[in-house]
């Protein structure tokens, strides 16, 4: 049976073998990378344009098939056989909209194995699409 696995990038090394692991763990499954466009997300050298301007939202889409090309070139994937998407929103809840919103059957990312109080109090991207994704989530470090 044939699924789709939803793969999340933020450019990390973590979310690059997140990518492997799901290219090798769902070999029959449709790929579809992810790419939340993060308008909380200050750029600190302020080169960027305003979040939400159509400026902004053109560079970011750019930014993110970048993303893609480099994530699908160090795992050595086929283009072709890659779903591509984003959608505007923070990470973790955009992750998990996609994910009820599209017909994703499994979720895989990386994370940063942030552990102690610190993940009480500041929380993680993994950890909230682990908590609401409507499908199964996997989580590589």
């Amino acid at each position: 049976m044939a699924h789709r696995v939803l793969v999340a990038l933020d450019g990390s090394a973590q979310s690059v073998a997140a990518f492997e692991h799901a290219v090798e763990t769902f070999p029959d499954s449709t790929i579809v990378v992810f790419h939340a466009l993060d308008p909380f997300d200050a750029d600190p050298e302020g080169e960027t344009a305003q979040p939400l301007t159509d400026a902004w939202h053109e560079a970011e889409r750019e930014r993110a098939e970048r993303l893609f090309d480099r994530a699908l070139d160090a795992v050595g994937v086929d283009p072709d056989g890659v779903e591509r998407e984003t959608s505007v929103g923070p990470p973790a809840e955009t992750i998990v909209a996609f994910a009820e919103e599209s017909d994703v059957d499994h979720v895989v990312l990386g994370s940063y194995g942030r552990g102690g109080a610190s993940h009480l109090h500041l929380g993680s991207v993994a950890e909230v699409v682990v908590r609401r994704a409507p499908v199964p989530v996997t989580v590589v470090r």
